[in-house]
């Protein structure tokens, strides 16, 4: 499965940027990196699956929504792995 990884600011007019939940505990392991975000485009259940996913892999994991704007569509999914 692989996930949008949210833009790094609102003017941004790069690709979208994809990982799969493999690279992400890559990065985790190898680079220490334990906070990770995704564009809010990605479907709930999809993130949830990958909440799962991390978690039968051994880790506890929190998924949040990060609000950046009093619209209700701006929001990033939040990944912290402990």
């Amino acid at each position: 499965m692989e996930l949008k990884v949210a833009k790094t600011d609102l003017q941004s007019k790069k690709g979208e940027t994809k990982i799969s939940i493999d690279e992400v505990l890559k990065q985790y392991k190898e680079e220490g990196k334990h906070i990770f975000y995704f564009d809010g485009q990605n479907p709930h259940k999809d993130m949830q699956k990958a909440q799962n996913t991390i978690q039968k892999a051994g880790y506890r994991v929190q998924l949040n929504e990060v609000r950046y704007g009093l619209d209700e569509n701006n929001y990033i999914y939040e990944i912290h792995i402990v």
